[in-house]
């Protein structure tokens, strides 16, 4: 019977069952079932790999599952996503590819993808680069929400070309996670010819926040790339964290598919 029972017990551990689903089958007498479940608690004490492979056969297919409810998320909120002109970008207005990022300035991984999503915009003047400022460590930093605020607040009274200077020196400073200061993102801004006296905070990331939650991000970088028109599940791409190849890969794509 042993030679039997340990493939079905096997397939079952490895589908995530454990082994009591696997031996409730009306089939086996009590007696059997026993005797199952013995052999097969012995099997996994001697082959320990199939709990491993059972658990990353578990935890990919979650990872799928909330790929794909990200996506179908993603084409809910298209819209906010790319036709939101609150919201800070570079490049053309009307483009068919865009690049949504959502960062924060004090993000270690942030800014060492920033200068790759740099080469990438000046690599692809047509797809247009949307930055939802999205400071999840301001309840740890003031200067994370005073940059997100003050990224807002210059696309919204400067445009894109000053925007996307400011957004690329903030990044530039070099400094270590936690260490931007208010007096570094002023002088940023003065600098661009910014008059920092009259600017407003005034939380307009609050809305970013809410699409990054839904979106089911837990950190940053977390970027898509996706068309204008025309999305579907095949043709959104989510990056979750530094990973300038997928980067680049789904920018080639998405835009030979709106060919």
């Amino acid at each position: 019977m042993k030679k039997l029972i340990l493939p079905l017990m096997v397939t079952a551990l490895l589908a995530g069952c454990n082994e009591t689903t696997a031996v409730n089958n009306k089939d086996f007498s009590p007696e059997q079932k026993a005797q199952i479940e013995k052999i097969a608690s012995q099997y996994i004490i001697e082959h320990p790999e199939v709990l491993v492979k059972a658990s990353e056969t578990l935890q990919k297919q979650q990872m799928q599952a909330q790929e794909q409810s990200a996506k179908q998320t993603v084409i809910t909120y298209t819209d906010k996503l790319v036709k939101n002109d609150k919201t800070p970008f570079v490049g053309p207005k009307d483009a068919k590819v865009n690049v949504i990022e959502f960062f924060d300035y004090q993000c270690m991984y942030c800014s060492k993808i920033a200068p790759i999503v740099k080469s990438l915009e000046q690599a692809n003047p047509d797809v247009k680069f949307i930055f939802k400022e999205t400071p999840i460590f301001a309840s740890r930093w003031d200067a994370s929400k005073y940059a997100a605020d003050m990224g807002n607040w210059i696309f919204a009274h400067n445009g894109s070309a000053v925007y996307g200077k400011y957004h690329d020196a903030v990044f530039a400073t070099g400094k270590d996670e936690g260490k931007l200061t208010k007096q570094d993102i002023n002088s940023i801004a003065t600098k661009l010819g910014v008059d920092t006296s009259k600017f407003d905070a005034n939380n307009t990331f609050e809305e970013n926040f809410q699409l990054f939650s839904e979106l089911g991000f837990q950190g940053t970088p977390a970027l898509i790339v996706m068309p204008t028109d025309n999305v579907t599940a095949k043709n959104v791409h989510i990056i979750s964290g530094y990973d300038p190849k997928g980067l680049e890969k789904a920018i080639e794509e998405v835009k030979n598919s709106v060919k």
